[in-house]
């Protein structure tokens, strides 16, 4: 694989420590994993017996029913019962991953042991036989399950200690957005920009343009509109930090859009099903999906514009029917806070038992982000647990981390730990944990993405292998997540290669000013905006630092129609205010609005029809502006 190019005033210092653990999991993973193997262990055994030992028929189906799904129609000669247990239990299993439904596969395989005794006790010949091959091959497939698991964690530490070599002699990263006068929308930029207002500006309950696939996984448009906001707030932060307008409107819109039945109602039978719960409140338990990914909306929009609305009570009404559950900006905080506290891992559940290391560090952003605004000091806490849980009981014998794991049982699915996952979280993750994002780029740029050849080649696996957003068969599903860790952690060459890497296999179509990758889904087109958006670090800037005293007190453009008037810049020094301006639908003159003016100050134009402008006693005041093309516009405070 190749090294990856970053600039040299990145490079601030030589090696990542990484240590190699003597075993294959931390403690609180060893523990449920214990209590799981005794469990089954313990069911086993008396199945087992009971089998041997009792001289009815339904008995004896019943109990190697329990031992193994469609063990039963295998004594009861049902070879095409047998087939129709084992799909059906395998589909529960997708059920029980997709949407937390632990119900479905405790049902599959308690119906199947039934009816196989009913089938015995209703005179149906049997197999003898089975007795002894059942429980034999669930002892095999349980001894060869021991043995696998050893040899792939000997397998880890090997690969653990090549990359603990290889890591101590790596640059250090310290990527930090560029001077921010620079930054400036270019006109793809904006085309770009415009594909996500088109779909935020719409009237609330519409989803013109979002996938509607299903509302469980990773299609879901909570992630449409999660992701498509902190494009915008990015894109707000580090180009026009001094503009609100309908760039915060289109913000406000999609965090609203996240508390419309349509988007959340998925939780009410997640609960039901999966915590056997009639309690359907949307933040109490579990479900960091939702509260983790919106209190990092609250957090980014509040942190961009000063804009407090959604800590106001009742400002965000989740309700389904009659029931209501208003929440605000600090009790979904609140209750990330709460969940942490009371999950074994700290980590804690996405669906009923699935904890995802991803979609916990938008909710560790959260909490940091409410501490910086609201004083709140949650991550004073929870961090260290956090983060102590985090590298314990997450991070893989071979110094990646654990994409999913079982909260009841202990278990992984390691296919999902991917390219995609690495570098998804590695953006996430850099505001809380820097080293550890840093050195998870790291290992995934080394080894996971090849770029000596003529376009760069991410090596897939898993789910790489799909456009997560809407399920379809890609190579090109992964590009967008690895395009984003590589703007954050200062990557430009290779943000350089896999854009054109997109514009040549995705084919962009541009509709109305808007740009858009018709290949891709919505999420990942609203993911590679994001990593268009994002200069080195931007993420970690966003999330702990924000736009600074100045740009929230001084002069904002705010008063501005869509999509006659595209923002390309705008800033502020604390006194002055600096637009660059484009026409987004044929040249005209213009009228835009700025407050945040000294009540009756007086001020120099340049760029518009007027040179010279009073505010009113409200800090405000408008302009004409003749818009042709790129057009520069300052007010600076008058002698």
């Amino acid at each position: 694989m190749s090294a990856p190019t970053i600039e040299s005033e990145q490079s601030t210092d030589i090696g990542y420590v990484f240590e190699v653990p003597d075993r294959p999991n931390g403690p609180a993973v060893r523990r449920l994993l214990r209590r799981s193997g005794a469990l089954l262990g313990a069911v086993g055994t008396v199945a087992t017996l009971t089998a041997w030992r009792s001289k009815r028929p339904r008995v004896r189906a019943i109990a190697l029913g329990l031992l193994a799904p469609g063990g039963g129609q295998l004594y009861t000669r049902s070879p095409l019962r047998f087939v129709a247990t084992v799909a059906g239990f395998f589909a529960s299993l997708v059920a029980w991953f997709g949407s937390g439904n632990i119900i479905a596969p405790v049902l599959v395989w308690l119906t199947a042991a039934t009816n196989a005794g009913s089938h015995a006790a209703g005179g149906r010949r049997t197999w003898n036989g089975a007795r002894r091959v059942i429980p034999t091959a669930v002892a095999g497939a349980a001894a060869a399950g021991i043995v696998a698991r050893r040899r792939a964690f000997h397998a880890a530490q090997a690969r653990g200690r090549t990359r603990a070599e290889y890591l101590t002699t790596a640059p250090r990263l310290d990527p930090q957005p560029k001077d921010a006068a620079s930054e400036e929308l270019s006109p793809t930029d904006l085309a770009v920009l415009r594909s996500l207002l088109d779909r935020a500006l719409q009237p609330l309950e519409n989803f013109d343009g979002f996938d509607r696939i299903d509302q469980f996984q990773t299609s879901a448009m909570r992630y449409q509109c999660n992701f498509m906001q902190y494009a915008l707030a990015t894109a707000q932060l580090h180009a026009t930090p001094s503009f609100h307008g309908y760039l915060s409107a289109a913000q406000r819109n999609l965090i609203d859009k996240l508390t419309l039945p349509a988007v959340w109602r998925y939780w009410a039978f997640e609960q039901t099903w999966g915590n056997l719960s009639l309690d359907w409140d949307p933040m109490k338990r579990d479900n960091i999906m939702l509260s983790g990914y919106l209190g990092m909306m609250l957090g980014a929009y509040e942190s961009n514009t000063g804009d407090d609305r959604y800590r106001r009570s009742g400002a965000l009404p989740f309700r389904l029917g009659k029931r209501d559950w208003p929440y605000t900006h600090d009790m979904v905080s609140a209750a990330v806070h709460d969940n942490m506290q009371r999950s074994g891992m700290t980590l804690f559940p996405c669906e009923p038992n699935w904890i995802y290391s991803a979609c916990n560090m938008p909710a560790i952003s959260s909490l940091m982000m409410s501490d910086r605004l609201h004083g709140t000091r949650y991550i004073e806490s929870v961090g260290e647990d956090f983060r102590r849980r985090l590298h314990g009981e997450f991070i893989t014998p071979d110094g990646r981390i654990t994409a999913i794991r079982s909260s009841r049982l202990g278990v992984t699915i390691p296919m999902l730990t991917s390219t995609m996952a690495d570098c998804g979280l590695a953006s996430m993750l850099h505001a809380f944990d820097p080293e550890l994002a840093q050195r998870c780029w790291t290992i995934a740029r080394r080894e996971f993405i090849d770029t000596t050849g003529p376009e760069p080649v991410i090596v897939l696996r898993g789910w790489d292998a799909i456009d997560t957003g809407n399920y379809r068969k890609t190579t090109l599903g992964a590009v967008a997540p690895v395009m984003w860790a590589a703007a954050e952690m200062g990557d430009t060459d290779l943000v350089a290669q896999l854009t054109t890497t997109l514009e040549r296999h995705a084919q962009p179509t541009e509709t109305g000013g808007a740009r858009w990758y018709a290949e891709l889904s919505t999420n990942m087109n609203a993911m590679a905006a994001l990593a268009r958006f994002n200069p080195p670090g931007g993420q970690r800037a966003l999330i702990s630092a924000g736009p600074g005293t100045q740009i929230l007190t001084g002069p904002v453009l705010d008063d501005v129609v869509y999509p006659e008037v595209l923002v390309a810049s705008a800033r502020t020094d604390g006194a002055d205010l600096r637009l660059v301006l484009r026409p987004g639908a044929g040249a005209a003159r213009v009228s835009i609005g700025v407050r945040h003016l000294h009540p009756g100050g007086r001020y120099r134009v340049n760029g518009a029809v007027d040179s010279e402008v009073t505010a009113d006693n409200q800090g405000r005041s408008h302009l004409e502006v003749d818009l042709i093309d790129r057009t520069e516009v300052s007010l600076t405070p008058a002698p």
